[in-house]
């Protein structure tokens, strides 16, 4: 079956850039759009979320090259990134950006969409399947089930940049589910600003660790026993909270 759907010569083209979504971690998790990306591409940028697995997947002569950033610290910067892609793209090679999740959501494929707009270097974007979607099935929750809305939030704003942190305590008013991303080292501090900004003690949080993989966790507590935590609940990231 996966022959019949093999892409044509046209889908990756020499000196040009695919920016992609990698999934929540399982590699049975990919679209088949990925799956051929990875298959085709020169050069491939990977962050570190990544699961590696899915780099077995490359062509023998493919060049992988690590950006991966976590809480705190990086490897290297997006105009560094940037910088890579452009001197790929000039020698003529098919330039891999493969992200975590989905490279819209926390993924800054915005940047990057950007930047690749400026220097006039032709792209193409492939979804993935983002972590909340994964947790939501999982948890059996109503994306709707408080006000008809939730929203996704970061839980900490980009490594060593100076845009402004997010005030959870003006969310604190908010009625609708809150699914924060890359949150859990700051889970304490979070969960006292709702608290402090109107959200009941013991409204619901679950937090789920190593989504879709072998080793998922979930744990189940409220913003009032969050608010005590300094060391996570013992969990891993990557991780989500729910909010609800």
């Amino acid at each position: 079956m996966l022959n019949n759907l093999k892409p044509n010569s046209s889908f990756f083209k020499k000196g040009s850039v695919i920016i992609a979504g990698a999934g929540p971690g399982d590699i049975n998790k990919i679209t088949l759009q990925v799956y051929y990306a990875i298959k085709f591409s020169d050069v491939i940028i990977y962050d570190g979320l990544v699961n590696e697995k899915l780099l077995k997947i490359k062509k023998k002569n493919a060049k992988l090259i690590f950006a991966g950033k976590t809480f705190g610290n990086k490897s290297c910067t997006q105009a560094e990134i940037i910088s890579w892609i452009e001197n790929y793209v000039k020698n003529n090679k098919r330039v891999l950006r493969l992200k975590s999740g989905d490279p819209s959501i926390f993924g800054r494929g915005s940047e990057e969409i950007s930047e690749l707009k400026r220097l006039k270097i032709p792209f193409k974007v492939f979804s993935g399947i983002t972590a909340v979607q994964e947790a939501m099935k999982n948890l059996n929750l109503n994306y709707f089930q408080n006000s008809g809305s939730f929203s996704l939030v970061t839980g900490h704003k980009p490594v060593k940049e100076t845009s402004h942190e997010i005030d959870f305590q003006a969310m604190g008013k908010y009625n609708g589910i809150i699914v924060i991303y890359m949150g859990l080292s700051q889970i304490g501090k979070i969960s006292r600003s709702l608290i402090k900004g109107g959200k009941k003690k013991e409204t619901s949080v679950s937090i789920i660790s190593r989504i879709s993989m072998k080793n998922e966790k979930v744990y189940k507590s409220n913003l009032f026993e969050c608010s005590k935590d300094k060391h996570s609940f013992g969990l891993k990231s990557p991780a989500i909270i729910i909010i609800h």
